[in-house]
């Protein structure tokens, strides 16, 4: 991936949303909601993060038999494990769910 312009908004949410789905952050996530939030009326696409229906870059790279693992603030999603890194194509995943850790205190802040 080869990144030669500034591309980010000025929370992480809609850049991280866009790094993993190869998308614009306006079809993906534009807020910065917190990851449990769910629109129970919109099954399919109601929930914080990434779409499920969108195909990711670890799927991608998998699907050509890479290994995949993720590190770091995941922030595109947790709903549901669908929507978690392993549920999107990651093999492992360490690191912090949530948008609002303190890397210091290891609590929300």
């Amino acid at each position: 991936v080869v990144l030669n312009r500034h591309y980010t908004y000025n929370y992480c949410s809609p850049t991280r949303a866009s790094l993993q789905s190869g998308r614009l952050p306006v079809h993906v996530s534009m807020d910065n909601d917190e990851p449990t939030v769910l629109n129970p009326k919109d099954p399919v696409s109601g929930f914080a993060g990434i779409p499920r229906k969108m195909t990711g870059i670890a799927e991608k790279m998998k699907s050509v038999g890479y290994n995949t693992h993720m590190t770091g603030k995941w922030d595109a999603g947790m709903a549901t494990w669908d929507h978690t890194p392993m549920g999107r194509g990651y093999d492992t995943f360490f690191g912090y769910y949530h948008h609002a850790n303190d890397y210091y205190t290891e609590k929300l802040g």
